[in-house]
């Protein structure tokens, strides 16, 4: 069992740590060793809107113009922390303001294709994480 406030203080963590996302046009099937889209349409990745909307609850929102996505159809999204401590500094997240990061893909989501986008077009995406 994790408790309540456990699962808050999760949840927290995800909010203000996972705050970028991308789309691809990979549309295969998710592996949890993943650490990266299929085939990523944006060359960088692109800042999300987070909300918790319960205790436990983050609601993940990205938007896209037609001029990013212009001619491209999605088939995959993914939330990404570029400020998430490395595995082996962990400790230093505790102790000090200075550690090192990685990139991590927090999930990565399959659907069926949307698009091609025509300049003019705009899209939100929101992905809603609860921690159990």
């Amino acid at each position: 069992m994790i408790t309540n406030k456990a699962k808050q203080k999760v949840a927290l963590f995800l909010k203000e740590f996972f705050q970028l996302a991308n789309v691809g046009a990979g549309g295969d099937s998710t592996n949890p060793n993943q650490n990266v889209l299929d085939v990523p349409i944006l060359a960088a990745n692109t800042a999300t809107t987070n909300a918790i909307s319960d205790d436990t609850t983050i609601d993940f929102t990205v938007s896209y113009t037609g001029t990013q996505l212009e001619g491209n159809t999605i088939r995959e999204l993914g939330i990404f922390s570029a400020t998430a401590p490395a595995d082996d500094q962990f400790d230093e997240l505790r102790t000090t303001t200075s550690y090192g990061v990685e990139t991590t893909l927090l999930s990565r989501i399959n659907f069926n294709a949307v698009g091609p986008f025509a300049n003019s077009d705009q899209i939100d995406i929101t992905l809603t994480i609860e921690v159990e």
